[in-house]
């Protein structure tokens, strides 16, 4: 792939979605949020990440007394009766992950141990971050009042080391900016294998998050880059920009890519 050095991208505002998405494929971002090349295809990662969030979401809502495995059983029956199988690479992978995910989720829900509802749940806040001159917007999934400070939990269908890093330190400088204190804890859960990483970050933390986001921010701001150091191989044969990977980018352009 050939990446056009004229183009210009400005960034106003940094998203967890778009970074999350920068760093599960740099050619896949560089297509679908730079390019905006639009493709109807709908990814089977995507279908079940929106089952997660909206099963989590429903759940937390339930009264105090309805929250057990029948009830959150019950909400993961009715969100995938809303997907097809057909988005699946075969069938079998789709009842693979149905029953991963169902059990995973099924597993954390009913572990919950706090009876108060979140201070957050799947909300989207925005702050300005002076020291890297943009604005950071995420959403905080499950946020709970913890005994010093709150904690932060993320649900993901799935996330190497990289991600929950990146996680952790967008969390950590988000909180710190926005809230004026560190969460006591950051966990995030992976529902496709079951596993929970969890962060416990001190005011040092705050630096190293700072520091990330500027190096991603400097990575973004330079489209000719992507190729040569952040090119990652993972399902390139189910991806709708393929073909554009193989052409030369047009002519030149500025984009606000994040705003």
């Amino acid at each position: 792939m050939t990446i056009n050095k004229q183009i210009q991208i400005s960034i106003q505002t940094m998203t967890d979605y778009h970074l999350e998405s920068f760093i599960r494929c740099p050619y896949r971002f560089y297509y679908q949020h730079v390019l905006s090349v639009n493709t109807s295809k709908i990814k089977w990662r995507q279908a079940v990440q929106f089952i997660i969030n909206q099963v989590v979401h429903k759940f937390y809502q339930l009264p105090v007394e309805e929250q057990h495995k029948l009830s959150a059983l019950k909400l993961i029956e009715n969100q995938w009766s809303i997907i097809s199988a057909s988005i699946f690479d075969t069938k079998y992978h789709y009842f693979q992950v149905l029953a991963k995910t169902t059990d995973h989720l099924l597993q954390f829900l009913s572990a919950r141990a706090s009876q108060t509802p979140p201070i957050f749940l799947y909300e989207k806040l925005s702050t300005y971050i002076e020291e890297l001159e943009t604005k950071l917007s995420l959403t905080l999934d499950v946020t709970e009042w913890s005994e010093n400070s709150f904690t932060i939990k993320k649900f993901l269908l799935e996330a190497d080391e990289e991600m929950i890093k990146l996680y952790n330190h967008i969390l950590v400088v988000f909180s710190y900016k926005a809230f004026g204190k560190l969460p006591e804890k950051i966990e995030v859960v992976t529902l496709l294998k079951g596993e929970t990483s969890t962060y416990s970050p001190s005011v040092d933390d705050l630096v190293k998050g700072l520091t990330y986001l500027k190096y991603m921010k400097n990575v973004l701001l330079d489209p000719t880059d992507y190729e040569r150091k952040y090119a990652k191989n993972d399902d390139c044969n189910s991806c709708p920009f393929t073909q554009q990977c193989e052409k030369n980018i047009g002519d030149s352009t500025e984009i606000d890519l994040l705003h």
